[in-house]
């Protein structure tokens, strides 16, 4: 009997902890602002060199990191590492929208959002500074880094927008910067 209560205390833990661990996945708390976009179950095999949560192998996120920092070689005004297209829990896959917002005020000029993945599938990337929006779709390359840029030129704005939605399937890392530049460039 004392077995029998022993193991059903652990599953009731056990329970509550899968089901902490969803609610922070599902409301981006644990995965960096990004947020569910669809569901489906299967298998998408997760690499053995893998840092917790990343769908590639280690080597090549820091090699999305570095490129991301040194794209233009100057310094950036917002840096958005490697992320993940999508999360498995319980064999569920879930494929991840990035959203990022700012408030912070920003001169007028023009402002370039530089997208990085590197993997497979697409990605939809929409870029908005006050009440102006670009948006463009980039495709990912499994042995190389891909590169998209847009541009906007502002007037002076407290808002700033990055979404970057996965095409289902996606298996890839997603990393973004955003640099200010002069007008007359």
């Amino acid at each position: 009997m004392g077995k029998l209560i022993a193991y059903r205390t652990a599953t009731v833990r056990g329970l509550a902890m899968t089901a902490l661990l969803s609610v922070l996945l599902f409301n981006g708390v644990a995965c960096g602002r990004a947020t569910p976009q669809s569901t489906a179950t299967a298998s998408m095999s997760q690499e053995t060199d893998t840092e917790d949560g990343h769908v590639l192998p280690n080597q090549q996120v820091a090699q999305l990191n570095e490129s991301i920092r040194t794209v233009n070689g100057e310094p950036e005004m917002i840096v958005a590492e490697a992320r993940p297209s999508y999360r498995v829990s319980n064999g569920t896959v879930t494929m991840m929208t990035i959203r990022d917002e700012s408030a912070s005020s920003q001169p007028a000029g023009m402002y370039t959002l530089t997208t990085q993945c590197i993997g497979t599938g697409e990605l939809d990337v929409r870029f908005t500074m006050g009440n102006k929006t670009v948006q463009d779709v980039m495709r990912c390359s499994a042995g190389s880094i891909s590169n998209g840029t847009m541009s906007l030129d502002v007037d002076e704005t407290d808002r700033v927008v990055v979404e970057i939605a996965p095409s289902d399937g996606a298996k890839a890392e997603i990393a973004y910067r955003i640099d200010a530049t002069d007008r007359e460039q």
